[in-house]
């Protein structure tokens, strides 16, 4: 059946259980093949469908008419014509504090326009596209709202970005801004003759004397010792000097509307194959979508309130949800470029930080730290916490619920949030809200309601949607769908299908609208014999129903005597002290999985971790790729002992185990 028919027929059984046409319903049953029976019991005689899109039970937590006020967006008006408005109505509250450097949203908007003249003077077209490579200061954010005024788009670029990839994604570029601190990693690009000039941004820009000086001669210092010093050559050119040739260009910044027009690309991790790079395009009318959406969902933005953006803008929640939504709500943009683990502890407990968004395994090290120093006598007060967000990486609820307990005797009014997205919709798609926090019913940390504005539902591999509290595919519908990924139309085709997003994940939605995200659909291996799949994070919900187990990772690991082998990596539960229960808990493990594994399916060796889960020190994520790459470090239970072994390469694919010598076995 065509999924036109299909999705008419499910607008049908929404008014006819509105009706309560009872032969109506029954006859689209019919059609669908869905259990009249079940469904009346569990679906209409609530007044639902059973379709999440359909029903979109979330609107219940919002204003009334927030769906349509979500997406009647203003026409013919640019990112930087909303957020200038915004910059005025709240022209009291400070735009930016950089290093307790305070920019005025006044003194923001003129740096705009210079940045706006600057690039025209340097000849930058409409259209045209300038890659961005480094961390955020206040002169990126500057630039890129700079080059949207004119017509142009800003492509914040992945950091952690092959020889190759780097070359494919600037090909079409000739003027790029690159920090100076990483020039290393990618100035033999940014070399080529075909860029025609280099904007060079450093740490020092937007500070004031004396600060300025110092940083940059210390900077010049560390240049020349490291022996990565950026060529003597008029190509090469601070921003200082940039900015110095924008009064010589008098004619007019502002570009006519232009519908469709990409205004910020940023990198997509998320649904990345293969380790392709991909650059999401984002347009005027997708980004300001997201303002509204976010707004009429009555997101923790507050004006005068303090938003940390600390992660680069290569992410787009860093530019949009902790920098452009930000100055669209009233707040100020602490922008702090830091990421490590120290420095997220430091921002939060120091600068009075009201609203961020940051990993599940950035918030575990925080609070991991913040309950040690508690039970070591120190006080904290987090009354000022109004928006802190679990997002780009979610949590499980055991761990949520610690941390609430932190937070309650750390005297915070606001728990911690959940939120979910994705950069092919411009970061958000959920969150929890005051109205909608998760009861905790379920095993799996909720990531909030779809916002307003959003259709979203559960499909299988068919694209038919599945009712209430099935799992399948999570698809997005909506305004704020990315244009596409940039220059890559055939992988475009396979995520964007109209205005809905193909998520790649594997989700689930209750009858309140809280949605549920298990995991990546690709995490997983085919059971032997069925062909069916067996989903990785499933087994390691398993292993941390242990209560022995604090947290676990499983991760396929073919060797040439099974290629179903799979390893996990495992946390102990800190009461796990002594190294001689161990044995005893491993063989529980092993004996548990034994009986839940697919015929086929091996798990019998592990890596342990001291605290936590590894994650990467730039995205502060699980950190996945470096525990597949890990070929030492595990155990086994050999004849009631814990046994070192190791992975050793036999080709391309598979592994030989290699039993170390009894005399290492595992101590502490």
């Amino acid at each position: 059946m065509e999924k036109k028919i299909i999705e008419q027929l499910k607008k049908d059984l929404r008014i006819a259980v509105e009706k309560k046409d009872f032969a109506k319903m029954q006859e689209i049953c019919r059609i669908l093949n869905l259990d009249y029976s079940e469904y009346d019991y569990k679906y209409f005689t609530n007044g639902l469908t059973g379709f999440p899109s359909i029903d979109q039970v979330w609107l219940k937590y919002y204003r009334e008419g927030a769906f349509e006020k979500a997406n009647d967006i203003p026409e013919g008006k640019t990112v930087w014509d909303v957020i200038e408005e915004k910059l005025e109505e709240y022209s009291g509250v400070p735009a930016i504090e950089y290093f307790k450097t305070v920019i005025s949203r006044e003194d923001f908007a003129k740096e705009v326009y210079k940045w706006a003249r600057a690039f025209r003077a340097m000849g930058v077209e409409e259209d045209e596209m300038v890659p961005f490579y480094g961390p955020g200061f206040p002169d990126t954010y500057a630039m890129a709202l700079g080059l949207n005024m004119i017509g142009a788009k800003a492509y914040f670029l992945k950091l952690k970005i092959d020889p190759k990839s780097l070359a494919e994604e600037t090909k079409d570029a000739k003027i790029a801004v690159v920090y100076d601190g990483m020039w290393p990693l990618v100035g033999y690009e940014f070399s080529k003759p075909r860029f025609k000039k280099v904007l060079v941004a450093t740490t020092s820009d937007a500070l004031p004397s004396p600060k300025k000086q110092i940083l940059s001669f210390k900077a010049a210092i560390d240049a020349r010792k490291q022996k990565f010093k950026i060529p003597d050559d008029p190509k090469y050119v601070t921003l200082d000097k940039v900015k110095a040739i924008a009064d010589f260009y008098t004619g007019e910044v502002k570009v006519p509307f232009k519908p469709e027009r990409p205004t910020f690309i940023t990198s997509s991790s998320g649904t990345t194959v293969n380790g392709i790079v991909k650059g999401t395009m984002a347009t005027n009318e997708s980004t300001i979508s997201q303002f509204y959406m976010g707004h009429y969902s009555d997101i923790q933005y507050y004006p005068g309130d303090r938003c940390l953006c600390h992660f680069p803008p290569t992410a787009s929640t860093a530019l949009n949800m902790l920098f452009l939504v930000a100055l669209f709500k009233g707040e100020t943009v602490v922008l702090d470029p830091r990421v490590s683990e120290k420095d997220f502890y430091n921002q939060l407990t120091k600068l009075n930080i009201n609203m961020t968004i940051s990993t599940g395994k950035a918030w575990e090290a925080f609070f991991n730290r913040v309950g040690a120093e508690m039970e070591a006598g120190k006080k904290f007060d987090f009354h000022y916490a109004k928006g802190w967000t679990v997002g780009g990486e979610g949590t499980d609820v055991k761990k949520m619920l610690k941390w609430y307990e932190i937070m309650r005797k750390a005297h915070a009014e606001h728990m911690l949030y959940s939120g979910y997205g994705l950069s092919e919709l411009f970061s958000a798609a959920a969150a929890e809200v005051e109205t909608a926090r998760y009861d905790f019913s379920k095993s799996i940390m909720s990531v909030g309601v779809p916002y307003a504005g959003m259709t979203v539902g559960v499909y299988d591999k068919d694209g038919n949607e599945l009712p209430y509290n099935t799992r399948g595919e999570l698809r997005i519908k909506s305004k704020s769908a990315m244009k596409g990924y940039y220059n890559k139309p055939e992988l475009t085709e396979k995520i964007k299908q109209g205005d809905q997003i193909i998520t790649g994940d594997m989700g689930e939605i209750d009858e309140n609208g809280f949605i549920y995200v298990w995991g990546r659909m690709t995490d997983s291996i085919k059971v032997p014999g069925t062909g069916e799949d067996l989903y990785l994070f499933d087994v390691a919900n398993k292993i941390k129903e242990d209560d022995t187990i604090d947290d676990a990772i499983v991760l396929a690991m073919p060797t040439e005597d099974n290629e179903y082998n799979l390893v996990a990596h495992i946390v102990w539960n800190k009461d796990v002290a002594d190294d001689e229960f161990k044995p005893v808990n491993i063989e529980m493990l092993n004996s548990m999985l034994v009986d839940y594994l697919p015929a086929g399916v091996t798990l019998n060796t592990y890596a342990e971790h001291e605290t936590m889960i590894p994650y990467s020190p730039t995205t502060l994520k699980t950190d996945k790729n470096g525990m597949a790459a890990q070929k030492n470090g595990y155990v086994q239970l050999i004849d009631g002992k814990l046994r070192k072994v190791e992975f050793v390469p036999s080709d391309n694919v598979k592994y030989k185990i290699s039993v170390l010598p009894e005399e290492k076995v595992l101590t502490r």
